[in-house]
């Protein structure tokens, strides 16, 4: 098998005239090794102020198993919440909540076949005794698990709802496929989550065997970034660790190659709930080894991988923006299948029985590659992307959050990848490519397409008449592609200006004042409201929204299907602009960050736009485009239909499909034209002409029209640019305003109950309850804080006690347009044979906790978590952009108003919202369950 780095370094630096070197690290970052092998990592950083990440990286995973250890490697994760040497039972829990951490978004792991990593997210570390116990926390993870078996026996119910709800038909084809990714080798049969027969019968004396091999110092890292001194982190972190005893006779991790195969291996793979069709090809060959990932020949042979990737997404995005394409979609890049095993990897979606159409042209698009390479057209586009997002990068290097600082150090512990600052990562990029002809690029493409290690996996729906290829006939078009008559492609390159500039009369601001928050309102001529709020918070961000009122509450009935989420979602994605259709539109905007987005919501309609600084004028053009030039081409529109109608006869038989459209139905009644599902009916009636004219009536003129711009901008420079650009959009008369058209919720005590077809049979359930009364805020934080409350009480019960599923998720909404409306939903996937017990448990807790209140702890929890958020958001544009739109909607000064009553915030409160929510008795209860008894292993 061949080595793809060493033909690639090779193949590169050919050009280049430098020697392999070592790239420079951040040297803010302090790194150190124990005594007994624990590597860490510290970096000071105060964005945002008061908090820190605390992550334990641990270089094992589930390939570390034994067969009696099938799926332990992620049970383990599970175990170490369920006691330690320091935090006993659920005290480790019970501590990080109260200080305003929560389950799942700030304390939380994750398990991989080769890696598992735990983490303390954006903890407030507010008083020194916060930091010691996050770093216990972090030390009794490493060493101190104490994988109690009554507590091991408690959570096996967990884990097995986890694997109920995970085993969906990607899963069941991903378990299949493996053989034919690893052949021969242990990855083929790692199941990462383990066999149900294991998981109930496994002994404890296997997962601490596990535990006790694997959890060892030399395998672990501990990243701490955040607002902390490094100096004082690290003394605690030499005193904290220092107990944890290097190991002794350490054991080996293997080594597990993937053995070579000379003819290729083919795998026809169906499954009843798959919903597309898709055929991939791999050419296999040895991972880069990480030694060189760190240096100057593995950044070069990244920026290889990502230049190769972005010109042949944009050749196949040229071949599906025409309705007749022969797939879907398409891809080709380099991955890495595992630590040892990379691919060029090559894949095609396309509709039921074409599948040998479109894996032929896959194949000859590929061999056109590999024959002719690229343009250097092409691979200067690639190079601009590439280029403009580290740049953009580097002009946030400063504003960075903690988070964005974590990834790269987990990187350099695993994979030994280098975690440049931003700045040296650009200008080393730029220096590289700057050398790199397209031949260069061309000459790795030829090598990496051999005739040997290839895998082609074809997936489709397992359905009566549907024939699928056979081997023989995919391995057909792999040989018959290699002498086909093949000619290179015609340049197809975009030529032209987005919008003539020049040609634009615009208007002038005629009134400016001082805004809340320090904001600055311009009223333009033409009647735009434009409120400008300059931030530092992301000094690489530019967020632009345009909005008026209306949206679908101005869309007839009879029209609705043309507004269908997922076709109008299409429509504007496989859309260009004004005569620029969609893919020289891409080409266009090459080495641009700039996009717009129309939408089109319940009571609103608008443009979102947005970009680096640096393409602020661009953001400007694509919005002032997307307003008064859509484009409605009917190719353009046809790829979506074309997109829609291959899956949709395969969703309408799976599960998933039944439950929205039996919930749709129980909550809006019956085939309501303002709650759709999408269906081979609704596609029917829908159509161009009917978004188009609509379209132009909303988008009309610009009466009404409210914009806000947060983000890293200059006044100066701005103010003349909105004046061209918003200024130029048509003056209008009358400001449209919303109706309260629907869909309604509807009221009273309803009950869906039934049954469905599915290949792992669960049960789910959703209750809905809905309340009409006068919105304030503290009733809306009070409704928000309770549902917390109630998400910790299911956690308690339905997952821990009852061992019946692997999460409850309660949900609270509340709207003050068109009416007054406060929203909970409960839903939650369960063993069917506990589905009853379960879903009157759901209520019962419901009605408790309006009854009597929430415990002094988790109400505790809850108010602080709510607390912690505060700080956090308020270094977000978008929550400045929020607040903006509240204030111009309903002159509120959200940012002081929230914090006063959250602070005033109290179980009361909590109880009375609940009980008059739950007062009206408006509560509709919807639960699928399996038809058939045996589940598919």
């Amino acid at each position: 098998m061949k080595k793809f780095l060493i033909l690639t370094a090779a193949l590169l630096f050919s050009s280049l005239c430098f020697a392999q070197t070592q790239l420079p690290n951040d040297p803010a970052v302090r790194v150190g090794k124990l005594d007994n092998g624990m590597t860490y990592y510290i970096r000071h950083n105060d964005k945002p102020a008061q908090r820190a990440e605390f992550y334990l990286a641990t270089n094992v995973g589930a390939i570390q198993e034994t067969p009696d250890q099938d799926g332990l490697a992620h049970f383990l994760e599970h175990m170490c919440f369920n006691g330690t040497k320091n935090f006993p039972g659920k005290s480790l829990l019970e501590y990080l909540q109260k200080i305003g951490a929560s389950f799942g978004r700030n304390i939380n792991a994750g398990t991989g076949v080769e890696q598992t990593t735990y983490m303390l997210n954006n903890m407030p570390v507010t008083r020194e005794g916060i930091i010691d116990t996050c770093l216990l926390v972090m030390h009794d993870y490493s060493h101190f698990v104490t994988n109690d078996p009554a507590e091991i026996d408690k959570e096996r119910g967990v884990i097995l709802e986890e694997r109920r709800t995970r085993r969906t038909a990607q899963w069941r084809i991903y378990e299949r496929a493996k053989h034919y990714y690893y052949p021969g080798s242990k990855y083929a049969d790692c199941s990462l989550i383990g066999s149900k027969e294991n998981l109930e019968n496994f002994k404890p004396e296997s997962l601490v065997s596990f535990y006790e091999t694997w959890y060892r110092p030399d395998l672990q890292a501990l990243i701490v970034v955040g607002d902390v001194d490094v100096d004082q982190i690290e003394a605690k972190i030499k005193s904290i660790f220092s107990d944890i005893p290097a190991a002794e006779n350490p054991k080996a991790k293997d080594r597990i190659v993937v053995a070579p195969h000379a003819e290729p291996l083919v795998g026809i793979l169906t499954d009843p709930e798959l919903t597309s069709s898709s055929i991939e090809i791999h050419w296999k060959n040895e991972a880069t080894p990480i030694q060189f990932n760190s240096t100057d020949i593995g950044f070069v042979t990244n920026l290889a991988k990502n230049v190769i990737s972005m010109v042949m997404s944009e050749r196949f995005s040229d071949i599906t923006s025409r309705p007749d394409a022969p797939f879907l979609d398409a891809n080709f890049g380099i991955i890495e299948l595992c630590t040892t095993l990379e691919s060029a990897y090559g894949g095609v979606v396309f509709k039921d029985g074409e599948g040998e159409q479109a894996f032929t042209a896959l194949m000859t698009e590929l061999e056109k590659m590999k024959r002719y390479g690229f343009t250097e057209a092409e691979v200067q586009r690639a190079k601009d992307n590439i280029l403009s997002s580290y740049e953009k990068q580097a002009q946030g290097a400063d504003t960075r959050t903690n988070a964005a600082l974590v990834q790269p150090l987990i990187n350099h512990f695993f994979s030994n990848h280098s975690y440049l600052e931003p700045q040296t990562r650009y200008e080393l990029a730029k220096m590289l490519l700057a050398q790199l002809p397209a031949t260069a690029f061309s000459a790795i493409a030829q090598q990496v397409i051999g005739d040997e290690n290839i895998s082609i996996i074809y997936n489709a729906p397992e359905k009566e008449g549907l024939q699928h290829p056979t081997e023989q006939d995919l391995l057909d078009i792999l040989v018959a592609s290699r002498t086909a008559d093949i000619e290179a492609n015609e340049a197809n390159e975009f030529e032209g200006e987005l919008v003539d500039a020049n040609a634009l009369k615009g208007s002038k601001v005629k009134k400016s004042t001082n805004g809340i928050y320090g904001s600055t309102v311009w009223t333009l001529k033409n009647g735009v409201k434009v409120v400008v709020l300059p931030t530092q918070h992301k000094k690489d961000q530019v967020m632009i929204s345009l909005k008026k009122q209306g949206g679908r509450s101005l869309i007839a009935d009879a029209d609705m299907p043309s507004f269908e989420s997922n076709i109008l979602s299409l429509f504007f994605r496989n859309s260009g602009l004004g005569d620029i259709p969609a893919n020289q539109l891409s080409k266009a905007l090459a080495g641009n960050t700039a996009y717009a987005s129309p939408y089109i919501s319940s009571i609103s309609h608008g443009i979102n736009a947005g970009c680096a600084p640096k393409d602020l004028e661009t953001a400007l053009q694509l919005l002032y485009l997307s307003f008064t030039d859509a484009r409605f081409d009917p190719e353009e529109y046809a790829v979506g239909v074309n997109m829609i109608s291959s899956v949709l006869p395969n969703m309408v038989n799976t599960p998933d499909y039944r439950l929205q459209v039996e919930a749709n139905n129980t909550l809006y009644g019956e085939n309501n034209p303002r709650a759709l599902t999408i269906s081979p009916e609704v596609l029917e009636k829908a159509n161009l002409e009917t978004i188009e004219k609509v379209y132009k009536v909303l988008f009309n003129d610009a009466a009404g029209a409210e914009v806000t711009i947060v983000g890293n901008v200059d006044l100066e420079t701005l103010k003349p640019l909105c004046e061209k650009y918003l200024g130029s959009l048509p003056k209008g008369k009358k400001a449209l305003k919303y109706t309260d058209a629907g869909p309604d919720i509807q009221k009273g005590v309803i009950e869906n109950h039934f049954k469905v077809d599915m290949q792992t049979p669960k049960s789910t359930v959703i209750q809905v309850y809905t309340a009409y009364m006068p919105y304030t805020l503290t009733d809306a934080v009070a409704f928000s804080a309770a549902i917390s409350v109630l998400n910790m009480v299911y956690t308690d019960t339905l997952r821990e006690e009852e061992g019946g599923t692997y999460g409850a998720s309660a949900y609270a909404s509340t709207e003050r347009v068109p009416e007054e409306t406060y929203l909970l939903q409960v839903s939650f996937d369960t063993n069917p044979s506990q589905c009853a017990r379960l879903c009157e448990s759901a209520k019962e807790s419901l009605v408790k906790l309006a009854n009597e209140g929430p415990s002094q702890e988790y109400f505790t929890r809850v108010k602080e978590n709510l607390k912690k958020q505060i700080p956090e958001s308020r270094i977000n544009n978008s929550y400045w952009e929020s607040a903006l739109r509240r204030n111009l909607e309903f002159s509120e000064d959200y940012d002081a108003e929230y914090e006063a009553v959250v602070e005033a915030l109290s179980p009361e409160q909590l109880m009375d919202v609940l009980q008059r929510v739950l007062a009206q008795n408006n509560m509709i209860e919807i639960v699928m369950s399996p038809d058939n008894s045996a589940e598919a292993e």
